[in-house]
């Protein structure tokens, strides 16, 4: 190959790889301050004022019910961080920036939770009791009111972001993160309130507080952040952007199942007629509500695995990377797993197959120019190989 082919060739790689990241905005940067954009005030004014109504309501709670509020507070912090580490882990391709994901997360826990789904509750809730009675009411309220109420909310963060950072949200993976952030914030927010409440309901004795926050837990494993990832993902389905086209049916197939399975787990107790053995019910559904995750997850990562591949497939032709070590990287944790374990030192694969995502990065970031970052990316691998 002469040297006009060879530089010819090395143009190629570019603009092939400069495609790929225009189309799926990896490496975008996230500002929040931004004057001139609309949905930058409205944001700021809804912040404003479900801040004030969270701030008012916690600093109550926490001078009356101190160590109950102190226990949700510390408890569903952990959680939180447990949650959103794992959520990271998923969203190791394209990665959204940390301050959309804290500003999604901020929106639905002070916005969503308390100034809107509080607030549009009860009042539906006393309009149904009014309509049929206190007693349809009691029993359900929750199953007619949260599901429809509380998904919608949920997904303000994700039509927000697309406001904010048009660039960040490119397709339903994006929706699928924003959306689980979203719904874990709004269920940590309000189990911190159900813990301090379950006390106040019992004259402020702590060990209220205790049984509801461990209750609170188990069944927040799946739940909230489930339903709202599912609904996010197909929000964007149905509002389709740039790097994905826009399947309207299917992204309303998504939120309707969304609120159905809410609506089941709110309404379990009249479903039943409040029988002895409800509860266990709650755990064939965790597992659909994990499924139903599981399930989208798998079909929404397709196209952030093909991005990975097509930034990477140029490192294997250099030498960087093998073709087992590409398909290790950009492939299911299963395969992930599989190719560790064929190999003879375990601890060093990891290493380089994070590693490989790490210059996948750097080349996004660096909008596929061979810079002094990318270069050392490189030399990572051979180091970590040894």
């Amino acid at each position: 190959m002469t040297g006009t082919d060879t530089h010819t060739a090395a143009d190629s790689v570019v603009a092939a790889r400069r495609a790929v990241i225009d189309e799926s905005g990896w490496g975008a940067t996230f500002r929040f301050l931004q004057p001139h954009n609309f949905t930058f005030w409205v944001v700021g004014f809804l912040f404003l004022s479900g801040a004030l109504l969270t701030f008012n309501g916690f600093q109550a709670a926490a001078s009356a019910y101190t160590e109950s509020f102190a226990q949700g507070t510390a408890w569903f912090g952990l959680f939180t961080l447990l949650f959103l580490w794992i959520f990271a882990r998923l969203d190791r391709y394209s990665s959204i920036p940390a301050k959309a994901k804290v500003v999604a997360f901020l929106f639905s826990g002070l916005v969503s939770t308390f100034a809107m789904a509080a607030l549009n509750n009860d009042a539906f809730r006393s309009i149904l009791g009014k309509a049929f009675g206190l007693d349809f009411e009691q029993v359900w309220s929750a199953g007619l009111t949260a599901p429809w109420s509380e998904e919608i909310v949920k997904l303000l963060p994700v039509i927000l972001l697309i406001g904010l950072a048009p660039r960040v949200m490119r397709c339903a993976f994006d929706g699928l993160i924003i959306g689980a952030i979203s719904g874990l914030a709004f269920q940590v927010f309000e189990d911190v309130a159900y813990t301090y409440g379950s006390a106040a309901a019992n004259f402020g004795q702590a060990e209220y507080g205790v049984s509801t926050l461990g209750l609170r837990t188990v069944l927040g494993l799946t739940g909230h952040w489930t339903w709202s990832a599912v609904a996010g993902a197909g929000l964007i389905y149905l509002l389709g952007r740039p790097a994905e086209s826009p399947r309207r049916w299917f992204g309303v197939a998504l939120i309707l199942s969304s609120v159905v399975l809410h609506g089941v787990w709110d309404s379990l107790g009249g479903l039943t007629g409040g029988a002895e053995w409800t509860i266990a019910l709650y755990l064939p559904l965790t597992i659909v509500n994990l499924t139903a995750f599981v399930l989208v997850y798998r079909h929404t990562v397709v196209k952030e695995r093909a991005w990975a591949r097509a930034l990477l497939a140029d490192e294997v032709d250099r030498g960087v990377i093998t073709a087992d070590e590409l398909d290790a990287a950009v492939g299911s944790r299963k395969a992930r797993r599989r190719y560790v374990k064929s190999t003879d030192h375990h601890r060093r694969t990891k290493h380089v197959l994070v590693a490989t995502n790490d210059l996948a990065d750097e080349i996004a970031l660096a909008y596929a120019a061979d810079t002094p970052t990318v270069d050392h990316a490189r030399e990572e691998i051979a180091r970590l190989r040894g």
